[in-house]
């Protein structure tokens, strides 16, 4: 074997270890392939082998796992016995067919679902539905002082989101404190859970001003609902053009991205809206409708789809078993790392895209006092 290509095969193979290593397994299994090409022009015979005995080893390992450490945008910190308080949740796991057995207990037991799946961190969340007058939702699911407590014992495994109900008359205060002193990363909302429009201009838009002047993204349910004793008319997908247009630096996602019937709604506004994005959590693989699939290995919404599984009632193996069976759904490598990954750092990490901003810069007249 030539000097020059056997230094070239022992540093793919090098590549190939490091990414088996780091859990990017889809980058193991390229460079493993690539590996194989070279040493088949050498009649390298037993180095090929090798070579295909760790592909194989990389595809068992990860048959039920991300393809990359992913970031799951939805779950939710919330085991057996917490959904068995709750009327509203008790009849989601009905919704969903959840087998006790399949339950966590602890949450010891999401860490190891989250560790099985190469799911490297989670943005956990609460749900304030305090304001309510339905006897189901007076008690609110998780609040944001445990959500904090999870964050601060796991800093590393999860990100936190605060949550308020809009009705609550320190609701924008609330907001602040969920930012600045529980360092949260964002807000996430239920609008079925609290009955409430997301495009109200009395409740709902005052906390979405603090978000802006915060910088934090806002996620918000968006379709229908396994949540028992709500009604889905108050999170139709179009009612949240209303806030991307008066919000126009507001980040926001919709959750569920319109499951239900209303997924055409929510990519036109993630098409529509450079804050927009969409969340692919609550539902299977199985069922996504193919213009979201195809969609993603587009320009226009590869950088706006964020991987979730709304855990624990979609199981974070399950989906990926599924995504692996389906075959990744066609999307490119530079999709799968985008969806199941970047692009939730990104919504974290990013200056939202002003729209006003950019006018200006192209030297259009825009007041100087525009908000929209």
């Amino acid at each position: 074997m030539e000097e020059p290509l056997k230094e070239k095969i022992e540093k793919i193979f090098g590549e190939a270890r490091s990414a088996l290593s780091a859990k990017y397994y889809m980058d193991a299994e390229r460079l493993f392939k690539q590996a194989v090409e070279l040493l088949k022009e050498t009649n390298d015979a037993s180095g090929v082998s090798a070579c295909e005995t760790e592909i194989e080893n990389v595809l068992k390992e990860s048959a039920s796992c991300s393809p990359v450490p992913a970031i799951d945008y939805h779950a939710h910190p919330m085991f057996r016995d917490d959904l068995k308080k709750s009327p509203a949740l008790s009849m989601a796991t009905r919704h969903f067919r959840m087998k006790d057995e399949i339950i966590p207990k602890s949450i010891e037991d999401m860490l190891e679902d989250m560790n099985k799946a190469n799911v490297e961190k989670a943005v956990i969340m609460s749900l304030d539905s305090s304001s309510s007058e339905h006897w189901a939702l007076k008690k609110s699911m998780l609040s944001n002082d445990e959500i904090a407590r999870l964050v601060s014992l796991y800093p590393d495994r999860f990100i936190g989101y605060g949550s308020v109900d809009p009705r609550r008359g320190d609701a924008v205060d609330e907001t602040e404190r969920c930012i600045k002193e529980l360092k949260f990363k964002g807000m996430k909302f239920h609008p079925a859970a609290v009955s409430t429009y997301p495009n109200d201009e009395k409740l709902f838009y005052p906390i979405y001003e603090k978000c802006v002047e915060l910088n934090v993204p806002v996620q918000s349910h968006c379709g229908a609902t396994g949540m028992y004793f709500t009604k889905i008319k108050y999170m139709t997908p179009l009612l949240y053009d209303d806030v991307a247009v008066d919000f126009p630096t507001l980040k926001l996602v919709l959750l569920h991205y319109g499951v239900g019937g209303w997924h055409d709604q929510a990519m036109s506004l993630a098409f529509r809206h450079p804050n927009v994005y969409l969340d692919i959590s609550g539902s299977s693989p199985r069922i996504y409708p193919q213009s979201l699939i195809e969609s993603a290995n587009t320009p226009f919404y590869q950088g706006k789809i964020l991987f979730g599984t709304d855990y624990p009632f979609i199981g974070m193996q399950s989906w990926f078993k599924a995504f692996k069976q389906l075959k990744g759904f066609d999307w490119s490598e530079e999709t799968q790392k985008k969806v199941l990954r970047e692009n939730c750092m990104h919504l974290h990490q990013s200056e939202p895209v002003s729209p006003l901003d950019i006018l200006r810069k192209e030297g259009v007249d825009v007041p100087p006092d525009a908000k929209r």
